[in-house]
């Protein structure tokens, strides 16, 4: 009796099938190709026509089924092909393979014109939606599915995820990271409090919002601009940029984060850069996606699009 598998791998169960069968060598599909059409063309220079392949290969192909299965698969006569009794079991079966494996293919490659993209939600509204219509344009035949998400890890072993875009440093085993921009960051708030901002110092006595906890994009603008004595962590936290953008705006304290997250708010005067000192922090912005995927040619007009818009984003003017 055959045993069954152990296999504990998720969607097969332990004992549910016969894993020895599904591993034991079994002839090529080229060769089985070769089988169902030279069956069904009654003649190997037809089937070799209608496959593109040399009458010669295709003879081979069909010799190497035989020894597989150790028994002609045709009778040979000056009139052309005529399958034995095992050749027309074994076409039966084979038509059935094939078929099957074309719909499959047909099948992922329709759930394939479906790419799901993680964005950080910040950046999904504030840069990736008014761009929206000039992504779309690059990818013809191609619908995209926007996730958002505070999480900065690209973690894609759930498999309904497709790509990311990722904020932090770009080095991330088993990934393709294409960057898009680094993150340079400045003080942001509403013009009526950068009005009492009559120096640096000043910031000693504002509330500071942080788009996250621990004041790490505070921690870093002081201390790339050489300023010193100034509690960095004190003020508003929030879970997210656009948050800390919006309290801003509306006179809750001075926010720190990338100008290019907040020029909606920054064209409108809702938002104003009260001291002209940037940072470019450690942290930049990444497209990233699965080693295996980078051929792929919808990543590759993905990859393109974001990075000719990121590009156009540095241009003056």
């Amino acid at each position: 009796m055959d045993p069954q598998s152990n296999n504990s791998h998720a969607g097969h169960a332990a004992g549910t099938y016969p894993l020895s069968r599904l591993t034991r060598p079994l002839p090529s599909l080229a060769g089985l190709q070769a089988f169902v059409t030279a069956a069904h063309c009654g003649s190997l220079s037809k089937a070799a026509d209608q496959l593109c392949r040399t009458q010669g290969a295709l003879s081979r192909q069909i010799q190497q089924l035989e020894a597989h299965y150790g028994c002609a698969l045709f009778m040979r006569s000056a009139s052309g092909l005529t399958l034995t009794r095992q050749g027309e079991a074994l076409r039966t079966t084979a038509v059935q393979v094939l078929g099957l494996l074309f719909e499959q293919e047909q099948a992922l490659q329709a759930s394939s014109a479906i790419l799901a993209l993680r964005v950080p939600s910040t950046f999904c509204v504030r840069w990736l939606l008014p761009r929206m219509q000039a992504i779309r344009a690059c990818l013809p035949g191609t619908d995209l599915s926007i996730i958002t998400s505070s999480d900065d890890t690209p973690d894609f072993s759930a498999g309904d995820i497709d790509a990311m875009i990722v904020r932090g440093s770009g080095e991330w085993p088993g990934l393709e990271s294409v960057l898009l921009f680094k993150e340079t960051l400045v003080p942001m708030c509403a013009p009526a409090l950068a009005s009492s901002l009559d120096s640096v110092q000043a910031l000693r006595t504002a509330t500071l919002l942080h788009p996250g906890a621990g004041g790490a994009e505070w921690k870093w603008w002081f201390r790339q601009n050489g300023i010193g004595g100034i509690d960095m962590e004190r003020g508003l936290v929030f879970d997210t940029l656009d948050l800390s953008l919006a309290a801003a705006a509306a006179g809750h304290g001075v926010a720190i984060g990338d100008p290019r997250m907040a020029a909606d708010r920054l064209e409108r005067g809702e938002l104003v850069i009260p001291f002209a000192m940037p940072a470019e922090n450690r942290m930049a912005y990444f497209l990233t996606f699965p080693f295996q995927a980078a051929g792929k040619p919808v990543f590759r007009s993905l990859a393109d699009v974001l990075v000719r818009l990121a590009q156009e984003d540095a241009r003056p003017g």
